[in-house]
């Protein structure tokens, strides 16, 4: 199989949402924010090394490195995805929160 493969069968499971939501406690809703996570986690997978994500995926290691990343991104102030998601989020306020309520 090859990277590509490999993360196209990753979406049409939606495994990365799955471990989004387990490493967050989320439940079986999705915010916002564990959306972008996921979508982060796949820009990760796509520029990770193909020969290494292929091993991982042959040797079944592929699940936890997908957890251990999700892990690192969510929880460390220093990732890309809090310096580029959750800082944003908490530094800014919510222009119509009566909207999002509604919903």
């Amino acid at each position: 199989m090859t990277k590509a493969e490999i993360i196209a069968q990753l979406a049409k499971e939606r495994k990365v949402e799955e471990y989004v939501r387990n490493v967050a406690h989320s439940g079986t809703r999705l915010t916002p924010d564990l959306q972008d996570l996921s979508q982060q986690v796949y820009l990760i997978l796509l520029e990770y090394d193909e020969e290494k994500l292929v091993r991982l995926y042959e040797n079944g290691s592929l699940g936890f490195f997908i957890a251990r990343i999700i892990a690192n991104q969510y929880l460390s102030k220093t990732s890309p995805f809090y310096r580029l998601f959750r800082k944003f989020r908490s530094l800014s306020e919510d222009l119509n929160p009566k909207a999002s309520d509604d919903k």
